[in-house]
């Protein structure tokens, strides 16, 4: 039997018994209890749009450390404190946000860096670019962008940067269009590998819409 009419997150009991064509009823069965599934969320609250950059030069922002993760992010100028590993300034003004892989934030850690959420409410080409700086061992761990659209109820990978990618920052640029209609948040997930030669760095980031305008009609 279907039943019907429920409400999401909600806890029930139900009772069966069996009834004859002349109206004669067994007694109520054992109860059954069940919790009906929560509600989805309905995208995230959003805070930013499709016209964003930030650097940390001011600190993190609207940006948000995790809580549930290992350890956190950190904002750094200059060169990070170990030797062979991390990038030696920002690629931009003097500021970025990187993963310290030295003890105890290796083996295996995760730390996540949630960004605020973009509405993308009628965009055509949104694209998410950022800098990262992957210079260490080769057992270093990987660096991967997330996207949720039900309030962090789940994250989707949407980009992944694993080893020594080289002593230089790259750029990365992500195809947001699946999320063009609505809300949008992301996380850096920076996961250290076996060794403490293993910073992770991000910096520029940055979300556009690469629309082309339609052009107007010349009489």
């Amino acid at each position: 039997v279907n039943l019907t009419g429920l409400t999401a997150g909600t806890a029930y009991s139900v009772q069966i018994a069996a009834k004859d064509a002349a109206g004669n009823s067994s007694d109520l069965s054992n109860a059954v209890t069940f919790e009906t599934e929560a509600a989805a969320s309905a995208g995230c609250n959003a805070t930013a749009g499709s016209n964003y950059s930030e650097g940390f030069e001011a600190g993190i922002a609207d940006w948000t450390q995790s809580t549930n993760d290992d350890f956190n992010w950190t904002r750094r100028s200059g060169s990070t404190p170990s030797n062979r590993t991390g990038p030696s300034s920002a690629t931009e003004g003097s500021f970025y946000m990187y993963v310290e892989s030295s003890a105890p934030n290796y083996s295996t850690k995760t730390a996540f860096f949630n960004s605020p959420c973009y509405d993308l409410t009628g965009t055509e080409n949104a694209t998410f670019g950022f800098k990262y700086h992957l210079y260490g061992s080769a057992a270093m761990g990987s660096l991967t962008l997330q996207a949720s659209n039900d309030n962090g109820a789940s994250w989707n990978d949407v980009w992944n940067k694993s080893g020594n990618q080289g002593n230089s920052w790259q750029t990365a640029t992500v195809d947001m269009s699946a999320y063009s209609a609505g809300t949008v948040q992301l996380r850096f997930k920076g996961t250290t590998g076996t060794t403490w030669q293993g910073d992770m760095a991000i910096d520029a980031i940055s979300m556009t819409d690469g629309a082309v305008a339609t052009p107007t009609a010349v009489n």
